[in-house]
């Protein structure tokens, strides 16, 4: 064959041949296994994300050859800090993971892993309306005396277990309503340590160590449906606030404080459940300091409305 046969030849091919301007299909791959075009994974807080992986597809290049990454450690919000809990997430909401895959011709695709951090307490926010059978009283102050009143309940961003009530000891001072924010952990006389940790609230204990988290190699929903009856009660600890109420002429304050009551080692304060396992309410039951005037035995019942 002549060197201009095989030019021609080559020319012919040339002509034939079509740029790659495809850029790679990512697919992922499930907790199962399995593989779908789009992820979403829900985790529980201050547990470590493993990656379930993903699948790479190009019309040109050999999987083996195309680059693939994620920007996993600066998107997901993860412990850098303290040495027993590295790698681990500590702050909860829905987070984005980009996964980037460049073939041999340089084109890029791009596929995205929504990732959502819950609290372990999490089922149990919502709004609720609240009960007391009786109101403060005897504390030299006008008191509200508002039996039932609403108010909501929310989950901690970075401490596992912990919930917060956003409207608790109500009371009427210097004509004006005033209430606090109580923090409560989740709490097993079985599981929990007896001094907190600020990260992990009470979810640790087995073997008497403080920092591990009993259901941390669990899928979220399975920790939920393990942990509900376990963790139970509620602690909570001692909290003290200073009330600021503007009168007539000046701005008067006064100091509150607020403790759970214990049974020896255990709250009294818990989520009562039916015996099908359905939550019928939240019992908080409290000692209470107001103006230095002491309120024992206070109690507060919350329903979900």
């Amino acid at each position: 064959m002549t060197s201009a046969v095989v030019f021609m030849a080559l020319a012919v091919l040339c002509v034939n041949c079509k740029p790659d301007t495809t850029a790679p299909a990512i697919y992922f791959k499930h907790m199962n296994g399995k593989q779908k075009l789009k992820a979403d994974t829900t985790l529980m807080l201050y547990t470590k994300y493993v990656d379930p992986g993903c699948y790479v597809e190009d019309n040109a290049s050999d999987t083996t050859n195309i680059q693939l990454t994620s920007d996993l450690e600066t998107s997901l919000p993860l412990e850098k800090k303290i040495a027993s809990h590295m790698g681990e997430l500590k702050k909860t909401g829905e987070y984005v993971v980009t996964y980037t895959a460049t073939d041999e011709a340089g084109n890029v695709g791009q596929n995205t892993r929504l990732v959502t951090i819950k609290n372990i307490s999490d089922i149990y926010t919502g709004r609720y309306y609240t009960k007391r059978d009786a109101v403060p009283s005897g504390l030299g102050l006008s008191v509200c005396r508002d039996t039932v009143y609403y108010s909501n309940i929310t989950a901690s961003q970075t401490v596992a277990g912990r919930l917060r009530f956003s409207k608790v000891a109500c009371h009427d001072y210097n004509g004006q309503k005033v209430s606090f924010k109580v923090d409560a952990d989740l709490y097993s006389p079985n599981y929990s340590p007896r001094d907190m940790s600020a990260q992990i609230g009470y979810l640790g204990g087995n073997g008497g160590d403080k920092e591990s988290i009993v259901y941390k190699g669990l899928t979220y929903e399975k920790a939920v449906d393990t942990m509900r009856m376990e963790y139970a009660y509620l602690k909570i600890p001692t909290q003290e606030y200073t009330a600021y109420t503007e009168g007539d002429a000046a701005i008067n304050e006064y100091t509150v404080r607020i403790q759970g009551r214990m049974d020896g080692q255990t709250p009294k304060s818990k989520i009562v459940y039916d015996e099908n396992g359905a939550m019928l309410y939240i019992v908080l039951e409290l000692n209470l300091t107001i103006g230095g005037q002491p309120v024992q035995d206070y109690v507060e019942k919350y329903y979900l409305e």
